[in-house]
């Protein structure tokens, strides 16, 4: 297989013919290749944007694979297609590392539109599976155990971004505020919203206003 020139897709499926249908597809409805692969092949991987995970396995392998693959390509963005669903299954892969979660009767066009949300920043899934973690999320915080979520590591820098958020900024308009570039503030939110373990940035500003937490100092 030819390496691919640019950043594109990488479509990672226990079966090859389900590997190649669904590359094959995406690459026919949208303005980015897809190579499909049965194993993880550094090759193609380290030159793809996004890595689509459809595995026929546990849910402890699934996660070990998203958190090697986050390892290994950290500029890439993960996604889970088709596993079995759970609220609790996908707060832990969004933990794990996952940027988006594709459900098995989601449609096609679902499917575009969470590589695109995810590619923007956002942890990206189906509109009810969305509702379901923010009810977890508002559960947590009425009985007071939603600290845990700040234990998780997230920055200065992070709780500044997470700040300028609440003003309704873009991207663009934070990395001005910042002094940083565009990308880095992608990644910020990206991270922010993995450790917070919330699925947008509405549902990370939801979650600082209930928290009241100080404003973040804006020093560059």
């Amino acid at each position: 297989m030819a390496t691919p020139s640019r950043p594109n897709i990488a479509v990672l499926a226990t079966s090859r013919y389900r590997a190649e249908a669904l590359a094959l597809s995406i690459s026919a409805h949208s303005e980015r290749d897809a190579y499909p692969l049965t194993q993880l092949e550094s090759s193609v991987l380290a030159c793809c944007s996004t890595i689509l995970l459809e595995l026929d396995v546990n849910m402890e392998s699934v996660l070990t694979l998203v958190r090697d693959t986050t390892a290994q390509y950290p500029d890439a963005t993960v996604l889970v297609l088709g596993f079995v669903e759970s609220e609790e299954g996908v707060v832990k892969l969004a933990e794990a590392g996952a940027s988006g979660y594709v459900p098995a009767d989601a449609s096609f066009q679902d499917m575009l539109s969470i590589i695109q949300s995810a590619r923007q920043g956002e942890f990206a899934c189906t509109p009810h599976i969305t509702y379901a973690l923010f009810s977890r999320l508002a559960e947590l915080t009425r009985n007071g155990d939603v600290d845990f979520l700040f234990d998780s590591g997230v920055t200065a820098r992070e709780q500044q971004v997470l700040e300028l958020l609440t003003r309704d900024l873009t991207n663009k308009e934070i990395a001005d505020r910042l002094c940083v570039s565009e990308n880095t503030v992608k990644n910020h939110v990206h991270n922010l919203l993995r450790k917070l373990g919330v699925t947008s940035r509405s549902v990370a500003v939801r979650f600082r206003q209930q928290k009241a937490l100080p404003a973040a100092r804006m020093t560059a």
